[in-house]
């Protein structure tokens, strides 16, 4: 069981690379939840690279409510938050930037 998370370039590399989280480890009620909220995770993706930030924030809210152990859609809220306040920093690509040691 895997979902998308994002496309990253790290420390030191110029390309991105596909980001994605492995949860079949998980517990039965988290993967369940996390199954259950899959279309609307990557609908919110999709809001995400369009930077509809106030869809974005109902849609990840919906989606804490449902699974509030979900933490990628917990990163994704804060994001469309902090976004939706502040605006998209220039030169935006949707790609985050991993630079942090």
């Amino acid at each position: 069981m895997c979902r998308f998370v994002d496309r990253a370039t790290v420390k030191g590399k110029k390309s991105a690379a596909s980001v994605f989280e492995i949860y079949d480890a998980e517990t039965e009620q988290s993967i369940e939840l996390k199954q259950e909220t899959a279309a609307e995770f990557q609908k919110g993706r999709e809001l995400y690279l369009e930077q509809n930030f106030i869809g974005l924030q109902k849609l990840f809210s919906k989606i804490c409510e449902r699974n509030p152990q979900d933490k990628l859609a917990a990163i994704y809220y804060q994001r469309s938050l902090k976004n939706g306040m502040y605006g998209v920093p220039e030169g935006c690509s949707g790609i985050e930037a991993l630079d942090e040691n």
